[in-house]
């Protein structure tokens, strides 16, 4: 498990909190002792903890790091704000173990190096200076505090809104209802350094989960300065112009499952015939036309988009030209990625040399997945900044261009899960020769409780999840075994394994440059509560797809011939949608569990990126 996920879960469970990121949100009309969870952290933990005091954070002339905590200063303090005793920022939303903020007391509190803190992160090896803390013999902060703190960066490190997660610490009622999370925007790059791309704002209704997809346009002309200019892949069009870039952040609402951007490549123009219309998404002008050529037209926190669509992976997606939609996994040759992320935040640095490139005029496609366990509306929001790379020379300029691993042709091999049971599968894919790779990394949903990555050599899988082969089986030695690369146990926040520096396939042979995935999937064994329910299917739009019950595809919940008893002594026993089978104490409402879109059923994706060194 990573520490991410440590942290996050501890938090949840020591506020005795299980929330929108644990479990649901409360529902009622009860009160706290403060209005925003922020609120609380300043009186709670930077007030009462001595972090405001003259000597410390509380010199308004001179304060400690040039980091002022006193009411009324402290956010506008600390929010993206680089650090002093590192180059981290002070707090970044999203993710507390790139804040150093919450670096500087966890130290403390849990009794650890910063280099401890940082293992396996995108950037161990950072020097952190000082010491954890508070300072000056005063106490450490409570492991309550501390998941206070981790809660409000990982809901976005917004000054307004009750956090989910914290309700506890601030004296909340049982019953209070928690806000929707919010991120911070994200502030866009100096000209000279960089591009960003902004979403707009689609809407999530309470209590509900969509996956949507629609297009935003853009175009830099003339805003690119010449030394990150490159042509093009030819096969984008001759002649064409883009722009290379390497650092790659993504921001967006932390309700999101998923999300992944993409730039649709054929050079067309925003007002063929195949677009449909375009209206304004977010803002005050929201829902109202406008040119998608101006990139001001729709005013402030507003992008000129098509419509917003339930699309499960923007397949067959309407409002679009006939070869924009994509197979498995969504993804179509007319369309390159751009970022993606099953968190609210990601930062993708490659290694100095590897860059990547994008048309200089073009379109966004944004496939949003989200969900919204609260009872209060919300919208969901994203922004991508993309840092130029300049020029070809070493160590820096543009070497190698990054490649992505994304292998999502059998994203639905796991089949099917009897109730109350669990599987595993496995599947191999390969890198090309001369493969340099830097990152892995997989996403499942909730059921999926265990994804391992071994890398070369592998025989082939004989056939697709054929589980009698021995070669589609997990190594007889597993975690022991010398060739185990990877591990991730939690669906909504996936370990990140980075190599630096990275790990080199040259032989010709496939089997050296081969990696075997094989990912648990617990429908209920471990935990009957855990089991998929017909009555507790999600409230999503995308049930109504066609897609989703297409074949291979679960659809939301199951039909009554699929449905097994849940509870009684004839627990896991086939009752064909009648209670009566199940005995006084069970009903008939446990489902199988299959490949599907919504996060009550699953997918199987290995991720990471390379780049080819050739001789």
């Amino acid at each position: 498990m990573n520490l991410n996920a440590l942290v996050r879960a501890s938090a949840c469970v020591s506020l005795g909190i299980f929330a929108t990121a644990c479990g649901s949100s409360g529902g009622g009309g009860g009160s706290c002792d403060f209005e925003s969870t922020f609120e609380g952290i300043q009186a709670q933990i930077f007030d009462a903890n001595g972090c405001t005091n003259a000597a410390c954070h509380g010199n308004a002339d001179n304060p400690a790091g040039g980091l002022d905590l006193r009411e009324g200063f402290a956010f506008d303090s600390l929010s993206q704000i680089p650090g002093v005793a590192a180059p981290i920022d002070l707090v970044f939303p999203g993710d507390e173990l790139r804040s150093l903020l919450y670096l500087k007391l966890a130290s403390l509190t849990m009794e650890k190096p910063f280099d401890e803190l940082l293992a396996g992160e995108a950037y161990e090896g950072t020097q952190i200076t000082g010491d954890g803390m508070p300072q000056g013999g005063l106490p450490a902060l409570t492991e309550d505090e501390l998941g206070v703190i981790a809660a409000w960066i990982r809901g976005g490190a917004t000054e307004d809104g009750l956090i989910d997660g914290t309700q506890k610490a601030l004296g909340c009622d049982d019953d209070v209802a928690v806000d929707p999370n919010k991120i911070q925007p994200l502030d866009p790059p100096d000209p000279s350094d960089g591009v960003q791309f902004y979403s707009g704002a689609w809407d999530l209704p309470s209590e509900s989960e969509d996956e949507v997809c629609f297009v935003t346009f853009y175009d830099f002309t003339g805003q690119i300065p010449a030394e990150a200019l490159t042509d093009c892949p030819p096969a984008w069009g001759e002649d064409r112009e883009c722009f290379s870039f390497g650092r790659n952040q993504l921001a967006q609402d932390p309700q999101s499952h998923h999300s992944i951007i993409t730039v649709y490549t054929p050079d067309k123009s925003p007002k063929a015939a195949d677009w449909d219309d375009w209206t304004c998404l977010g803002g005050d002008r929201h829902g109202g036309s406008c040119d998608p050529e101006v990139a001001s037209d729709c005013g402030a926190r507003s992008r000129c988009a098509t419509q917003v669509e339930t699309s499960l992976a923007c397949v067959g997606y309407p409002h679009a030209p006939t070869n924009f939609g994509g197979g498995a996994g969504g993804m179509a040759p007319t369309r390159e990625n751009l970022a993606g992320a099953q968190e609210a935040t990601f930062v993708d640095e490659p290694l100095a040399g590897v860059y990547s490139v994008l048309p200089v005029r073009g379109f966004v496609s944004w496939n949003s997945h989200a969900f919204n366990l609260t009872t209060k509306d919300t919208t969901i929001e994203q922004w991508v900044n993309l840092s130029f790379i300049k020029g070809d020379a070493a160590p820096n300029g543009r070497l190698w261009q990054r490649q992505q691993i994304f292998e999502a042709d059998q994203i639905f091999g796991m089949g099917t899960v009897t109730p109350f049971t669990k599987k595993e599968i496995c599947r191999t894919f390969d890198l090309p020769q001369y493969s340099r790779l830097m990152t892995l990394s997989s996403h499942m949903h909730q059921r999926g409780e265990l994804f391992r990555i071994w890398g070369p050599p592998q025989d082939a899988c004989a056939g697709i999840f054929t589980l009698s082969d021995v070669n589609c089986l997990p190594p007889v030695d597993g975690e022991d075994d010398p060739r185990f690369m990877y591990l991730s146990r939690i669906y909504n926040d996936p370990a990140y394994t980075y190599y630096d520096p990275p790990l080199e396939y040259d032989s010709a042979d496939p089997a050296d440059r081969r990696f075997k995935a094989c990912a648990v999937y617990d429908n209920g064994e471990d935990d009957m509560m855990e089991v998929k329910r017909h009555s507790t299917r999600p409230n999503s739009a995308t049930c109504e797809d066609p897609l989703a019950g297409a074949t291979g595809f679960a659809g939301c919940g199951c039909e009554p011939a699929e449905r097994y008893c849940f509870g009684g002594p004839d627990q896991g026993t086939a009752c064909g949608g009648d209670d009566s089978v199940c005995g006084g104490e069970g009903i008939c409402d446990a489902c199988p569990l299959a490949g599907g879109i919504t996060t009550d059923d699953e997918m199987f994706i290995p991720l990471g990126s390379y780049f080819v060194q050739a001789p």
